[in-house]
């Protein structure tokens, strides 16, 4: 009998502490609703950019504009330059053509209306080049870089025309000629690459133990480079022509 009130008195005290047991409070608070006066900040910032934006674009424009119209200025300032740089040329070029042409001394005028022009210390021969006689003698070497020095090569006989007249400027001197044998190719060459041809070799005698030729009396022959010779550079001359009373020039080209 004892046994049994004891346990109905448990059951009363253990339901007795479930009721005083708190339900659980929510822990998250609600926060108060978004406020319009928040989103204000991200709008200016993003307009600020926008007007960065806008206002670099304006700047960019206004200097592009800028330099084409610079850009049109300067290149109408070139073509005055250049067109008065050419009047000028022209006024130059018809008075130096008058004195060397037409009224300067005899040893100066060739062919009248037709000119030929060669540099100082130069003789025209005929034709269209210019004729350099050395006074010293040298080797073939030095000979070939004075040439050069000049914008002209060595001697060169490429055809009969050009031989007899050789024949009347070198009447008693041996001058070099820009005739070389290459080793490489196993021939002789003039100054301008071109290989000896078989009507040249008619008036030459080089052989293959020589690599370097001069002219003498009517005929080219072989010998040692290092040995000295007078040696003659030619050019091509500058010609200038009258035409409808306006002196024009130009460089001859070779044919």
């Amino acid at each position: 009998m004892t046994e049994e009130v004891t346990y109905a008195n448990l059951k009363f005290e253990n339901s007795h502490e479930l009721g005083n047991i708190a339900e659980p409070e929510d822990t998250k608070e609600k926060g108060p609703p978004a406020s319009p006066r928040s989103c204000w900040p991200a709008v200016l910032i993003l307009f600020t950019l926008c007007l960065v934006l806008l206002v670099a674009l304006v700047t960019l424009t206004v200097l592009f504009f800028q330099i084409h119209k610079d850009y049109v200025t300067q290149f109408q300032d070139l073509n005055m330059t250049k067109n008065e740089l050419h009047a000028n040329f022209s006024n130059m070029l018809q008075t130096f053509g008058n004195w060397l042409c037409l009224e300067g001394e005899e040893d100066f005028k060739n062919n009248g209306k037709n000119c030929v022009l060669c540099p100082a210390n130069w003789k025209w021969e005929g034709g269209d080049t210019c004729y350099y006689h050395s006074k010293e003698k040298k080797s073939q070497q030095q000979s070939d870089q004075f040439c050069s020095s000049q914008n002209s090569t060595l001697l060169m006989i490429k055809d009969r025309a050009k031989l007899e007249l050789v024949k009347k400027i070198t009447p008693r001197r041996t001058p070099w000629l820009g005739l070389t044998f290459k080793h490489e190719q196993r021939g002789w060459y003039w100054a301008d690459n071109t290989a000896l041809t078989e009507e040249q070799k008619s008036w030459t005698h080089t052989g293959s133990q020589y690599s370097c030729a001069y002219f003498h009396y009517t005929d080219a022959y072989g010998t040692s480079c290092s040995s000295e010779q007078h040696y003659i550079c030619e050019k091509l001359a500058i010609q200038l022509q009258q035409v409808d009373n306006h002196w024009q020039d130009w460089f001859v080209r070779p044919k």
